[in-house]
């Protein structure tokens, strides 16, 4: 069974997840902090971590997979 919970802080995000072991359960946390400089990268890392998180990513052999693309603004 998968979980994650995604909490949004004051600069980023934290994520909890419990991973279960042969030794029972595991209590995981990870952290994105937020660039002042990017405002998108900590969202762009927030997505991408979600994917690999739940193993939607796949690789570029697959015939189809989900990508986080970023695209500059048209003109």
């Amino acid at each position: 069974m998968y979980n994650l919970h995604i909490i949004r802080g004051n600069n980023g995000y934290r994520f909890n997840w419990t991973e279960e072991t042969e030794d029972g359960k595991v209590k995981e946390e990870a952290y994105i902090q937020d660039d002042m400089v990017d405002t998108l990268k900590s969202g762009q890392e927030l997505l991408w971590f979600v994917l690999h998180h739940f193993g939607l990513s796949g690789s570029k052999h697959d015939p189809e997979r989900l990508r986080v693309v970023r695209e500059k603004r048209d003109e």
